[in-house]
């Protein structure tokens, strides 16, 4: 039974979950670990054009994008490593160094002195928030008790939607105030907040999370493996942000990043079944493999990964191309098109916390993946009919469907993972799928970022610069934002077909977990 296969506490902790009150300190600070790390993902966007303008007013434009692309890639890169290596030397000390780098590029970038600077104090802040959000999950499935487990998955597969949606808002708002102190820009405290709010949440985590016990596990970190895997994730992970923005498709750098990119990963497959197959002998320290490829004979796993992916590049591409639709077609800056979303957060933290409390009580999980999957395909068809004069009514209702499927479905594939696998294998099964989810929003943006450029017909290059459409003549206006509602449309109906792909997985998984007598393990 896949029930049996987990437990509260990882191989190697204490053996015991901390109850009651260091229960509930524990779960707040991991929830303010994981507002942060998914805040951090979007919530500098809406404030690129202050930052340039007060760090490098004369060349920065062109290196704008770079301060969101270096922390997407070093928290994608990284997650995975987090998962695994905290299956071997525990969670513990591994969250706490996550928190840690992720402080101490929040404080770097609030006093950088220049893009360089800044965008070097991103990667810092990536690297730890690929523990923020890698390990959150694993370290929540320790703790908590038997069906409970569902109920905490819910609340933080909302904070993190909710995060990641919020952050265009809350980064434009802060970046519209006046600095204080005095010569302190306003936008500096998007970072500096991190580090308080970081310690609280950290002090809150660790008393209750278990100490290693015993002897150390006689494996060594598999660095080769993890070279590899990073390497091969951000030369992927470049090939779309890149592809059809900065470069063609079909240019050399483009080409060349690919193929980097596919040698590095099949590399990193090789090299993961050759330790698959290594015996290490009796009191010999060798290296375990970092993706322990054995999982995916898991059904579950095989299943649920894609699912992941799919809800990831709609989550990301939803935000992404949602806002840029309210401010083109309705003339809203990014702030206020924040405010518009509000009914997907909505939708979001109903779907999250309603599923997590569904499965607390009756301990079933199963049909949740199905029902998220359908409801966000339907979301995203309805988004598809859009006009350029749509009421807000109706896009309340649409995005408010959307949001409710995902947040349906996002987190119950985690917790499905968490019980299809071995207890030793928790950390890298969570990884895997935390992953995927985050590569699939990645490369989802960039994917409908290449179906909307190919379908705008007429001006593409006002639509680029929403702010452009005020300054041309009305007919111009017209015809551009014409043919952005018509690429729009094929975007959501590509999404809309990409759900449903992720529907009839989640018909598969349903099979799969009902073969499997799915359910939180009883603890």
């Amino acid at each position: 039974m896949a029930q049996e296969k987990t437990a509260p506490t990882e191989v190697g902790e204490t053996g015991s979950t901390p109850v009651g009150r260091r229960l509930t300190l524990a779960v707040s600070g991991l929830l303010l670990g994981m507002l942060l790390a998914s805040l951090d993902q979007t919530v500098v966007a809406t404030a690129l054009w202050t930052i340039v303008r007060d760090l490098d007013p004369a060349h920065g434009l062109s290196r704008l994008s770079w301060v969101v692309t270096v922390y997407v890639l070093a928290a994608t890169a990284t997650t995975p490593l987090y998962g695994r290596i905290s299956d071997l030397v525990g969670r513990r000390p591994l969250y706490a160094i996550g928190v840690g780098f992720f402080l101490l590029g929040s404080a770097f970038a609030a006093v950088s002195q220049s893009l360089e600077q800044l965008i070097a104090a991103r990667v810092v802040q990536g690297i730890g928030a690929g523990g923020l959000i890698g390990l959150t999950f694993a370290v929540v499935a320790d703790l908590a008790p038997g069906r409970s487990r569902g109920r905490y998955q819910g609340y933080f597969g909302a904070v993190f939607a909710v995060g990641s949606i919020a952050g265009p808002l809350l980064g434009g708002f802060v970046a519209q105030q006046s600095g204080w102190p005095d010569g302190f820009a306003a936008w500096r405290w998007i970072f500096l907040v991190n580090v308080p709010l970081g310690l609280v949440g950290l002090a809150l985590v660790l008393p209750g999370v278990p100490r290693r016990t015993g002897p150390p596990t006689p494996v060594r970190v598999d660095v080769p493996g993890a070279l590899l895997l990073v390497t091969g994730v951000c030369a992927a992970l470049l090939v779309a942000e890149w592809g059809g923005r900065r470069y063609p498709w079909s240019s050399p750098p483009v080409l060349a990043l690919a193929g980097t990119a596919v040698l590095l990963l099949v590399a990193f497959l090789f090299w993961e079944a050759r330790l698959g197959r290594a015996r290490p002998g009796t009191g010999r320290w060798v290296a375990a493999p970092l993706v322990p490829l054995r999982m995916f004979a898991e059904p579950v796993l095989r299943t649920a990964v894609p699912v992941a992916a799919a809800v990831g590049a709609i989550t990301f591409g939803a935000i992404i191309y949602l806002s840029l639709y309210l401010q083109i077609t309705q003339g809203l800056g990014p702030a206020a098109a924040g405010l518009h979303l509000v009914p997907m957060m909505v939708g979001v933290l109903l779907g999250s916390t309603g599923s997590g409390a569904v499965i607390s009580r009756v301990g079933r999980y199963e049909f949740f993946p199905a029902l998220g999957t359908g409801l966000a395909a339907l979301g995203l068809l309805l988004l598809a009919r859009l006009g350029a004069a749509s009421s807000p009514l109706a896009l309340g209702v649409d995005i408010f469907l959307l949001g409710l499927g995902l947040g349906l479905v996002t987190q119950v594939v985690v917790l499905a993972v968490q019980n299809a696998v071995s207890r030793p294998q928790l950390g890298a099964a969570t990884g895997t799928v935390t992953f995927f989810r985050q590569l699939g929003g990645s490369f989802g943006a960039a994917v409908f970022g290449a179906i909307l450029t190919a379908g705008l017909a007429a001006g593409a290059d006002v639509v680029g610069d929403p702010a452009r459409l005020r300054t041309v003549a009305p007919a111009e206006a017209r015809a551009a934002v014409t043919a952005f509602v018509d690429a729009l449309h094929v975007v959501f109906l590509s999404a809309a077909a990409i759900m449903v792909v992720a529907f009839l997985l989640s018909l598969r998984l349903l099979v799969v977990l009902r073969r499997a007598g799915a359910a939180p393990a009883a603890g």
